[in-house]
This record gives C-alpha cells, sequence and structure tokens, in this order.
C-alpha cells in the first residue's frame, strides 16, 4: 500500500498533515476537499519514495476537477 499524504493550513492556522491515502488520486481527491470545504491552503503532497506534487500541480487538478462531485450527484438524479 502507498502512503500519500497532504500538507495543508487549516482555518486555524495550524500546519497540518492528512491521514494516508492509498493512491496518489485519493490524496488529490483529499486535497480537493479540504480546499473547497475547508478552506485549507494546501501546500504539496507526499508519496512513496520522496515523490512529491507541488501546489501549482494539485491546484491545476482541483481546478479542472471542481464539479466532479456535483455531477455525480445530478447523474443520480436526472431521469
Amino acid at each position: 500500500m502507498s502512503d500519500w499524504k497532504v500538507l495543508y493550513r487549516d482555518n486555524l492556522d495550524q500546519d497540518r498533515t492528512s491521514r494516508s491515502s492509498p493512491t496518489d488520486e485519493a490524496a488529490l481527491e483529499r486535497a480537493r476537499q479540504l480546499y473547497l470545504k475547508d478552506r485549507a491552503e494546501i501546500y504539496r503532497i507526499e508519496g512513496p519514495n520522496g515523490l512529491i506534487l507541488q501546489k501549482g500541480e494539485i491546484m491545476r487538478w482541483v481546478s479542472a476537477n471542481k464539479g466532479r462531485q456535483l455531477l455525480a450527484a445530478v447523474a443520480l438524479f436526472d431521469p
């Protein structure tokens, strides 16, 4: 199992590290949730073997996937 963690600053101005995620995609999703719902400032995502996703790359992914959950919810209720 891979170990991906999101490093961020929360709304109380405290530096935090998220719980481990099994994949980079799951860590990106966690970063999206932290940014959009908790208004956290995302620093980076650290993965196994020293892999790092930088803030710019993460924010591009978040921007491209902002409506992801909303689209899934709409699909459930669309006849």
